[in-house]
């Protein structure tokens, strides 16, 4: 009988810990989901946002303490970032970015996708990229960004050149 009592008593826990991991791995799904819809809509967003926004769109979408790294360049906070985007949107007024790929493990989201830049001489560029977001509690609190300078540079007529024939 103690058995039996102890047998029941272990299947009752494993079976309320198995329905217990998966709700966890469920809700995480949702999660993942949803900041996956989250990169989509923010580019969405972002391509109709308009310079007088620009401070509303950065406190909706970013933590106060926010840090941004680029190629050779890291941004740190609200302000910068809303500098950054003043000084894209003034150089590049008509630029969309079309995300293509974005995968999510909780918190972290990876993305891929183009942007497409009209120059004022009619010329089109698409250049590549992959961003990475680290989310907590609905905003952005990091985001690592890489593009594809080379291929930009090649768009723009550029070659590029040994710089020493010794190596």
């Amino acid at each position: 009988m103690k058995k039996l009592l102890l047998t029941a008593a272990c299947s009752i826990f494993l079976i309320s810990s198995y329905s217990q991991s998966r709700e966890d791995i469920k809700s995480q799904g949702t999660l993942e989901e949803q900041n996956k819809e989250y990169v989509r809509n923010y580019f969405s967003e972002l391509g109709k946002t308009r310079s007088d926004d620009l401070a509303e769109f950065v406190e909706r979408h970013f933590s106060p303490d926010f840090i941004l790294h680029l190629p050779g360049e890291e941004i740190r906070g609200m302000e910068g970032l809303e500098k950054h985007y003043a000084n894209s949107m003034a150089a590049f007024p008509d630029a969309v970015q079309t995300i293509q790929d974005v995968l999510a493990e909780g918190n972290k989201v990876a993305f891929r996708g183009v942007l497409k830049i009209v120059l004022p001489n009619a010329k089109e560029l698409n250049v590549t990229f992959v961003g990475f977001w680290n989310i907590q509690n609905g905003k952005i609190v990091e985001w690592w960004s890489e593009y594809d300078a080379l291929g930009m540079m090649q768009q723009l007529g550029m070659e590029l050149q040994q710089k020493d024939s010794s190596l």
